[in-house]
């Protein structure tokens, strides 16, 4: 049985990625930052499922994953980096340190974090993967271009998106060595409490997208950054 873990599965894309994964005859281990969410999702998902209750934001999570995922399997398959919050000012004048700080910690920070915890288990899978779930907004040439133009999107969520982007382009670098494909997919513009004014699909949708790519073996028959059958996108 493949081994899958998923942050950020208390709902939205997350949730959804459970549901097909799960689906999928995987065992699923999803990180969730309250005991009610993964009470929530225990009632759900029934055998080969198990919630790590933990902050991504905190070092501490590191070692809880590990001891999690130690207890029931030697190998990981399959790491999604799905884990973030939206920001919220997109005028120079308004944007905080504390919003900033916030968002590149858990879209950069904890993608690190997770993946030191879960490295020794991904060495151990015959074709392990992480897939960082990032954003068009992270892409300094889209940017660049004009291409969102007055779309008054926050700033801390584009520069958190942007690094987080540089943080896949190192990940790759560094661990096809060890045979650890690494990909950024953006997930379209999906339909959540935080999409954007032309979200036009559904976290169910975009969910069971990124299961078949992934299955399908895509990940090196496009670019890194992508967008599963629509367009792979400039870093």
């Amino acid at each position: 049985m493949k081994n899958v873990l998923i942050t950020g599965g208390a709902r939205g894309i997350g949730k959804e990625l459970i549901e097909v994964y799960y689906a999928n005859n995987y065992n699923v281990f999803s990180v969730v930052r309250k005991q009610e969410d993964a009470e929530e999702l225990n009632k759900e998902f029934k055998n080969n499922f198990t919630p790590i209750v933990t902050d991504l934001t905190d070092d501490k999570c590191i070692n809880i994953i590990k001891n999690t995922l130690s207890k029931t399997v030697n190998h990981l398959d399959l790491l999604i980096n799905n884990a973030g919050v939206p920001g919220n000012a997109y005028k120079i004048e308004d944007v905080t340190s504390i919003e900033m700080k916030s968002l590149f910690d858990i879209h950069c920070i904890a993608i690190i974090r997770s993946t030191q915890a879960t490295l020794d288990f991904l060495k151990k899978s015959k074709k392990p993967k992480i897939v960082n779930i990032t954003s068009r907004l992270g892409s300094l040439s889209a940017m660049a271009s004009g291409e969102f133009e007055d779309r008054n999107f926050s700033y801390s969520y584009r520069i958190a998106k942007a690094s987080q982007n540089m943080l896949s382009i190192c990940l790759k670098e560094e661990l096809k060595s060890y045979n650890i494909d690494v990909i950024s997919i953006h997930p379209g513009k999906v339909k959540t409490q935080s999409g954007s004014s032309d979200a036009n699909s559904s976290a169910y949708e975009s969910a069971r997208k990124i299961f078949k790519w992934i299955e399908g073996d895509n990940i090196n028959k496009k670019g890194t950054f992508t967008e599963p059958y629509e367009r792979d996108w400039l870093w």
